[in-house]
């Protein structure tokens, strides 16, 4: 194959796998942002905050069941192809996220809303569990080795995407649509517009070659018929220790730009087209500072980068927040979140190359979907629930700042435990 016909396959690769991941990360973003208004109407309390708690409740049930999507369509992919595995996760998230557009609320017909409501977002988050990883380890196993980093950055800046189109969505609808009107039917819209990226998704995945690394595993005889047996059996101290280093990717993230429109609108009392304005413009940084990132990554190493990203977060999360917390210059807010954004994008772009690079071909879309789904539902999903309960039993602000602040100490010790078996 000449160069550029592999470049040009590169390019469609990615691009494919990045499709995938954006509808899906869109859909399920659009439930945090839209969180105040989906509590009301599915939990109604007499209480505000008992129905964002319990919205936020909600979200953190579709992480729980990620790690059953993570080790199911992580099987597959290393068993019978990671093409395979990544068609079957988009058409899984294509119909709660379509049941959710439609769904009747509390006041039609009652608790079975609220029931109905939870079992739709397990199913996404089953989806997502299979998605995520096996979209990190194809993409990443279609590069070159020399640029592992980078091309395996897109598979998280996909993800950057679908939510940044989340949140500017929201914003947008926030803007021109009265409160009772997107209360009432205008929250719905962009989850179903949502779907049609999906078709486009799914003609695209159907249409790219398989990953090579695992074509010459399998012609070579090198697939293994119970991957998370051997990953479990022979790979537990990496496991751990790659999850308390994705750790630190979750809360970042889901602290950060899932939650903290919540905080600015509920907690300092922003205009929602505000706080989704902030979060929007900060996204976009975010990942441009991943593919940064990710490039230094393959001239200096994964480890060090990374440690650099997770100092920030270890020394000024406490000080912006308090800088975020003590005023209402939405410029200033703006600029203390950017900083954190730069330290979030320097994070996530080379963690996917660092994690490709610690497991073997046959057992690694198993390896990578169960490390990102152990850590998204113990400290991703739950982030938003826990800090804003945290919140309203200390009645101080700080307390996102004080989580973050140690889940970026344990990373840093972490990071300096990690070996990379398969680095440059």
């Amino acid at each position: 194959m000449s160069k550029k016909l592999a470049h040009s396959s590169l390019a469609r690769t990615v691009i494919t796998s990045m499709m995938g991941n954006l509808f899906e990360w869109y859909d399920f973003a659009l439930f945090g942002y839209f969180a105040p208004i989906i509590g009301k109407l599915f939990f109604p309390s007499d209480d505000p905050m008992t129905e964002l708690i319990s919205a936020f409740g909600v979200y953190a049930a579709g992480f729980l069941v990620r790690p059953l999507g993570g080790m199911f369509f992580g099987d597959i992919g290393d068993r019978l192809g990671r093409k395979k595995a990544l068609i079957m996760t988009i058409l899984l998230m294509a119909i709660p996220t379509t049941i959710i557009g439609i769904l009747p609320t509390y006041s039609d017909i009652g608790v079975t809303a609220s029931i109905l409501l939870v079992l739709m977002r397990m199913l996404q988050g089953f989806s997502m569990g299979g998605n995520y990883g096996g979209s990190i380890t194809f993409t990443t196993e279609h590069s070159p080795k020399n640029r592992r980093g980078l091309i395996g950055s897109f598979a998280v800046t996909s993800c950057l995407i679908g939510l940044m189109l989340g949140s500017a969505t929201a914003a947008l609808f926030s803007h021109f649509l009265t409160e009772d009107q997107l209360g009432g039917w205008g929250w719905r819209i962009p989850f179903l517009l949502g779907v049609g990226i999906c078709f486009v998704g799914y003609y695209m995945r159907r249409n790219i070659e398989e990953s090579p690394d695992y074509e010459k595993a399998k012609e070579s005889g090198k697939t293994v018929k119970r991957p998370l047996k051997e990953l479990f059996q022979n790979y537990g101290k990496t496991l751990t220790t790659l999850v308390l280093v994705v750790m630190l990717h979750d809360l970042s993230f889901y602290i950060l730009f899932v939650y903290m429109t919540t905080h600015l609108t509920e907690f300092l009392h922003f205009p929602k087209d505000v706080a989704f304005t902030i979060n929007t413009i900060n996204m976009l940084i975010v990942s441009a500072v991943t593919i940064g990132a990710a490039w230094l990554s393959d001239i200096y190493g994964r480890k060090r980068i990374m440690a650099i990203a997770a100092l920030i977060f270890a020394f000024g999360t406490i000080p912006l927040m308090m800088i975020i917390n003590g005023t209402q210059d939405t410029t200033v807010i703006f600029l203390a979140q950017t900083i954190l954004a730069i330290g979030v994008g320097g994070y996530f772009g080379p963690l996917p190359a660092m994690m490709v690079e610690s497991y073997p071909t046959e057992i690694r879309n198993s390896a990578v979907a169960v490390t990102t789904n152990i850590s998204g539902p113990l400290f991703g999903g739950t982030a938003p629930m826990v800090v804003t309960y945290l919140i309203t039993i200390t009645g101080s602000n700080l307390v996102p700042a004080y989580y973050l602040t140690v889940g970026a100490v344990i990373a840093l010790i972490a990071l300096g435990m990690i070996k990379l078996r398969n680095a440059n």
